[in-house]
Parts: structure tokens; C-alpha cells; sequence
């Protein structure tokens, strides 16, 4: 195992990777053009390491891996989308451009670049030809395998340039690394490919690319391929190396000398090609290493109000890509998270907790974001004075606080200890957010000491970072809160036009109800139509009530209903007597009832039994052709999921319903889908299922027709011939 002192670990908290500005500019370019493409994109990061590095671990964070770890950049872009990669790009670019602690600057890193290619190149080349690794996996550890130079780098500035400077060439690097930092690169980004949690070997292969070959003779595939392919590169520092040695070291991979001699060459005709394309000269030391020039001390004076000026236009320029994100979110929890992650790569600042004011109440509550701790959702922060810890001091002070300030032995309030336990930190960083002078939150800050120090350097661009946050939520709140006022009068203008709707329509079914007791008793016995005519004077009942339930008016309840036990043989029987004709015969199609009798009685209300069936028929009556045949069935002592149901099936022998009509079935269709149809037959049926505490499924395949199954609760407790549900 391999482990990291704490002070070197909290200064790579930060995630400080330099990148080179060429490489940003052509990145800001791609992501923002109107026809960009993830391939065309991700071409260009892949050939460079610390954008990589960067991306993986934005992919890899709790915020966007809700599905698995992600191991293929392309895959990772994918999961990030353009918004994202944009906020990056222009995030990244700010502080490129306006980066004021001294520090690399234009060709320091392109030695650096031109070995991390090389190395990628040729153990994807390996990786082809042995083809026991993935090709993209030996590709991305080889251009990451010294990024652990970029992390300390961006960590320790200075402190770690020296280094650099004193070693000149990477083999005598390590050794000094583990004599001033009980470190080295090759260990720290591992910890950084570890934070991923790859189902893959790229950490071990990174820790160990720098081991003698008896240490990772019996190792991984990929660890193997990984050394092969840097020792392989090393050799570069000869003039000119000899095919014999290549010999030792193709025997690791199986590869014989001349084979991998050749794509030794190969690799280096791509990197010197590609670098060709994109500017990279040779120039420079030659060295592999990042190269380390500290910006030389300003001959005058300090002009504090250029200075002032330069800071102002950096943070209106910091903020420009958060407010093009957070313009975009239609969610309080989608607009802090967008937050959290232009944190990370502004600040650098890991896994941010937002604390909102709970209306009227004196308290801080978290809004719990996708991978934190499920304990915060317990947390209440008061906000009386004398008892508040940072939190909540920044909370009614309205400015920045911090766990540190009452120096090292201070103790904690309990809440802040909890938070900062929650979130494995040393201490917390509190961040009011205010707008329009109310503070509408916390933003809290998980940070060690060395990081919070750094962070007062930037304690201003902070500030107007929550400020920007906080007028984005108290805007989106004030939309909400308009979206709602607009909801309840749309509603109450709909609840208006329903009742005077259910009140105009009642009325002619009155009358039309009367006139059949009239035909009723003018009829002669002969014509036998008193079964049709009730079941139609039933049908009217039916449709009035459906009417009153509309405009909320009261409706007499049905004998049925009341009871709540229902004949599915006798729904459907009446219903083929009043529809079988207008529905079925006139289209040519056939109508069955295959009824189980006896058949025990469904605990359910008649209306809405009667209203599934006839949806389910009217569904089967406009989809089939002339010449189908509809069959309704019933059964019961259905058993599922421990309870006994009864069945009303309707199946026809039509042709099926496709894969994606299958996956919206019971979904409302828009009225342009089926001009002339509401389109909201199945949704219905679910619902009155579902309000029946019964359940409705379907089974299709293409030219075999469709099978309805709706389960209603069984009244009858006794179970004689158990089946199973459909």
C-alpha cells in the first residue's frame, strides 16, 4: 500500500493541474462551437494528460457516476455533455488567464507533453498487438502515468519546482521526491486515478511504471504493457537505441525485440508528427519533466488599483460560466449542483454543501446532493445568536467565516464538528449567499488548513461567487412561486369551466333519460328490448355521474358502488348487448365472450369496471381490421403478491404492437398523434386500476395480437384452484 503525507495530500486536495494554454484555447474553441462533437472533442483531450485527468474526475464525481465508474474518456464526455464540458473549458481558461500565483508558463510543459504521448502512443500499440489489454484503457494509463508531476506541481508550486529543477531528467526525480516529500509522483497519481474507483489495474500500473522489472515480472496485464512502454521511452536518452535493447523488455509482453523496435519507431513518428501539427517545438531543455520558471519580481512598485481592476475583471470573467450554467437549471438541486461542480474547478474545493434558511425558522437545513453523506439530511443548524458555529456566524453576519479563526486549539461547535466529520475535513470554509441583502444560505466548504490559507487569496471571487448563486436561487424561487400563483388561477378558471360544463350537459341527460321511459312504456311486450334499454338507462347514469365528478357537483352513488361488489360477467355482458354492434359488427369484427362461471365477485365500483372495459374495447375496435376477433374473458383466485385477484382479460388476434408503442402504452398520447382520438384511453384504464388498488399489464408480439390483463381485488376469501398472474 501505498500512502501520501497528510501535508502533501491536503495541498493536492486542490486538484491544481496545469495545463498548457495552447491546449485550453483549443478546447474553449471546440466545446463552443454550434456543431461540436463529443468524437472531434475528445480527439483533442486525449492528447492531453492533465484535461484527462481532469475530466475522468469530474465524470468519476458522486455528482455524474450514478451508474458505475467510467473508464473510457469518450464515455465520460458523454455522461458530461457539452454544457458541462463548456463550463469546464471556460472555468479552466479564467484561471489560466488570470492566475497570479507565479508558475508555468508557455513551453514549460511541452517536454512533459511530448513523453506522456509517446508513452501512450506505444502502449496502445502494445496493447493492439498483444491483445490482452484494451487499447483505450493502456492508452489513457500511459498518458496519465506522470500526472502525479502535474498534481505536485500544481500543489506545492515552488516547493516542488525546485525539485524539478535540481533533477533535470526524470530518473534521478523519484529519489529526491521520496527524500523531501516521503513521496513521489508515480504514488500521487495513483491516489488520483484510486479516487475514480476504476474496476481496472491503471492505478497499480501508474504506482509501479518507475519499479525494476523483477517487481512487475508476475503483475497485471496492463502494469506490464504500462512499464514496458515508459521503459521503452527511456531509452529515447540514448542517441540512438539498438534493436538488442529491446530484447529483456519485449520478453515482459511477449513481443519479440524487432517488433517492438518497430513500434517503438512508429510512436515516434506519430508523437513528432502530432506535435508538428499542433506547434510544439523542440525547444527548451529537452527534458521530460514539467520545466519550472518562476515569474521574476516586479521591478516597481505594486499599482493597487491595476491591481484592484485586474481582480475585478478576473471574477466578472470567473462568473460568466457559472451564470451561462446556472441560467440553465429548472431544479434547486440541479442549480446547486452545477454550483458545486464550478466550485471544484474554480476553487478546487471538494464535495460543497449548501445550507438553505428554512423560511421563518431560525435554522440552516443541507439540500442533499447526489454522492454526500445521507447523515446530513439530519442536520439543523440554528441561527441564534451565542449558539451558531462558522456556519451560522456567516449566516447572520452576512460574511465569509471560517473553522480556523479561533486558532488551533478552538474548539468546534458541535454542528460545525459534525459537518466537517460528515464530510472528512479538517475544517469548513463558510460562504454566506446573499442576495439583494438577504442571505438566502451556506455555502460550506470542506477544507484542511493549508487549502483554507490558500483560499484567502481568493476570499473576494468566493464571495461573489455565492452572491451570483444566491441571486440565480432567489430568482428561480421567485419564478416558482409565480409558476404556482399562474397554476392555482389556470385551475381555478378550469374548475369553473368544468361545472359549468357538468351543469350544461346534465340537463339533456335528464331529458333524454326521460324520453326512454316513455319509449319504455309505449313499446309493445313483444319487442323484447327492456334488457337493452336498461342497460342503456344505466350507460346515461354512468356518464352523469362521470359528469358531476367533473364539476365537483354531488352525484347520487350507485347500489353497486355503495356495495363495491361487481359481476365482471355481467359488466361485460351488458356492455356487449349496448356496444357490440356499433363497436364490433359494424367493423367486421368479432366479438367472444369467454366468461368463467361461476366467477367470484370483484370488490371494485361499477362505474369505473364498466368504464375499463369499454376503453379496452373501444381501443381493440379503432386498431384492428375487418375480419379480427376480440376476446373478453374472465377469471378469478388470481394470485399476486399475496393477494387474491379477479381477471377481466381482452385479447385479439390483430398484429401486435411494436417495441416503442409497448414502452409509452399507458402514457396520454397528444391530441396530433391520433387526430380525431383523445388518445387517453389506456392512461385511464391504469388509472382506475390503480385507484382499485388492481393492476393492468399487457402482452404483445409483432403479428401474434394483444393481450389486456386488468387484476381487480376478489371479495370472496376462499381459494380453490390457485393461478398466477400474467
Amino acid at each position: 500500500m501505498h500512502t501520501i503525507p497528510s501535508p502533501t495530500l491536503e495541498a493536492l486536495e486542490s486538484l491544481e493541474l496545469p495545463t498548457p494554454p495552447r491546449v485550453l484555447l483549443a478546447f474553449l474553441q471546440a466545446v463552443g462551437r454550434d456543431n461540436a462533437s463529443i468524437d472531434e472533442i475528445a480527439e483533442l483531450v486525449r492528447r492531453e494528460p492533465s484535461l484527462t485527468a481532469r475530466i475522468l474526475t469530474v465524470a468519476n464525481s458522486a455528482a455524474f457516476h450514478a451508474d458505475g465508474p467510467l473508464r473510457s474518456l469518450k464515455q465520460s464526455m458523454q455522461v458530461l455533455g457539452l454544457r458541462t464540458l463548456h463550463s469546464i473549458a471556460a472555468c479552466l481558461a479564467v484561471r489560466e488567464a488570470f492566475a497570479s500565483v507565479p508558475g508555468p508558463r508557455a513551453g514549460d510543459l511541452d517536454g512533459f507533453w511530448r513523453h506522456s504521448i509517446f508513452v501512450a502512443e506505444l502502449a496502445q500499440s502494445i496493447a493492439t498487438e498483444t491483445g490482452r489489454v484494451d487499447a483505450e484503457e493502456a492508452y489513457l494509463a500511459g498518458l496519465l502515468h506522470d500526472v502525479g508531476e502535474l498534481l505536485l506541481l500544481g500543489g506545492l508550486g515552488a516547493r516542488y519546482g525546485a525539485l524539478l529543477t535540481e533533477a533535470g531528467a526524470e530518473q534521478a526525480l523519484v529519489p529526491l521526491e521520496q527524500a523531501a516529500l516521503a513521496t513521489d509522483h508515480a504514488a500521487v497519481g495513483a491516489w488520483l486515478i484510486d479516487r475514480w474507483r476504476l474496476p481496472s489495474f491503471m492505478a497499480d500500473a501508474v504506482l509501479l511504471h518507475h519499479h525494476q522489472l523483477q517487481d512487475v515480472a508476475e503483475a497485471d496485464a496492463l502494469t506490464r504493457v504500462l512499464w514496458v512502454a515508459h521503459t521503452c521511452v527511456g531509452l529515447a536518452a540514448s542517441d540512438a537505441p539498438d534493436v538488442a535493447d529491446f530484447e529483456a523488455i519485449g520478453q515482459l509482453v511477449g513481443l519479440p525485440s524487432k517488433l517492438l523496435a518497430r513500434l517503438y519507431g512508429q510512436a515516434q513518428a506519430s508523437v513528432t508528427a502530432l506535435a508538428t501539427a499542433l506547434g510544439v517545438t523542440n525547444a527548451g531543455t529537452g527534458s521530460s519533466l514539467p520545466a519550472w520558471r518562476p515569474a521574476p519580481e516586479p521591478a516597481t512598485a505594486r499599482d493597487v488599483s491595476r491591481d484592484g481592476l485586474r481582480d475585478t475583471v478576473s471574477s466578472m470573467a470567473a462568473l460568466q460560466p457559472l451564470q451561462h450554467e446556472l441560467a440553465s437549471a429548472d431544479s434547486e438541486p440541479v442549480l446547486l449542483n452545477a454550483a458545486r461542480e464550478s466550485a471544484r474547478l474554480l476553487f478546487g474545493v471538494r464535495d460543497v454543501v449548501f445550507l438553505l434558511r428554512q423560511g421563518a425558522d431560525a435554522s440552516l437545513a443541507p439540500l442533499l446532493l447526489p454522492g454526500q453523506p445521507p447523515q446530513l439530511q439530519q442536520l439543523r443548524l440554528s441561527l441564534q445568536p451565542g449558539t451558531a458555529g462558522a456556519c451560522g456566524r456567516a449566516a447572520l453576519a452576512n460574511r465569509i467565516c471560517s473553522t480556523f479563526e479561533t486558532g488551533p486549539a478552538g474548539p468546534l461547535a458541535v454542528a460545525d464538528m459534525q459537518l466537517a466529520r460528515a464530510l472528512g475535513a479538517e475544517g469548513l470554509l463558510c460562504v454566506p449567499m446573499a442576495a439583494a441583502g438577504a442571505v438566502q444560505g451556506v455555502m460550506v466548504c470542506p477544507v484542511g488548513r493549508l487549502q483554507a490559507e490558500r483560499l484567502e487569496q481568493r476570499l473576494a471571487l468566493l464571495g461573489s461567487f455565492a452572491g451570483v448563486l444566491a441571486g440565480h436561487l432567489q430568482s428561480w424561487r421567485t419564478l416558482r412561486e409565480r409558476d404556482r400563483e399562474r397554476q392555482v388561477v389556470t385551475a381555478d378558471r378550469l374548475r369553473l369551466r368544468e361545472r359549468q360544463v357538468a351543469h350544461e350537459v346534465s340537463n339533456p341527460l335528464g331529458i333524454i333519460k326521460n324520453y326512454l321511459q316513455i319509449v319504455r312504456r309505449k313499446l309493445p311486450d313483444s319487442l323484447q328490448l327492456g334488457e337493452e334499454l336498461t342497460v342503456l338507462h344505466e350507460e346515461i347514469d354512468r356518464v352523469a355521474r362521470i359528469v358531476c365528478q367533473l364539476g365537483d357537483l354531488p352525484a347520487e352513488p350507485a347500489v353497486d358502488a355503495v356495495a363495491g361488489l361487481v359481476s365482471l360477467n355481467t359488466v361485460a355482458e351488458s356492455l356487449r348487448a349496448l356496444y357490440g354492434e356499433p363497436l364490433f359488427g359494424r367493423r367486421g369484427i368479432q366479438l367472444v365472450l369467454d366468461l368463467q362461471t361461476p366467477l367470484a365477485p370483484t370488490r371494485a365500483d361499477h362505474d369505473h369496471v364498466r368504464q375499463m372495459l369499454l376503453n379496452l374495447w373501444k381501443n381493440a375496435a379503432e386498431a384492428l381490421p375487418p375480419g379480427a376477433r376480440v376476446t373478453t374473458s374472465t377469471s378469478d383466485h388470481i394470485h399476486r403478491d399475496g393477494r387474491v385477484y379477479t381477471q377481466l382479460s381482452v385479447t385479439d388476434n390483430g398484429p401486435g404492437l411494436p417495441d416503442e408503442v409497448m414502452r409509452e402504452l399507458f402514457k396520454p398520447l397528444g391530441a396530433e398523434r391520433r387526430p380525431g382520438h383523445g388518445g387517453l384511453g389506456l392512461s385511464i384504464v391504469q388509472a382506475l386500476a390503480t385507484r382499485l388498488e388492481g393492476h393492468v399489464s399487457c402482452q404483445s408480439l409483432p403479428g401474434r395480437g394483444a393481450s389486456f390483463f386488468v387484476l381487480l381485488p376478489q371479495a370472496v376469501a376462499p381459494v380453490t384452484d390457485a393461478k398466477a398472474a400474467p
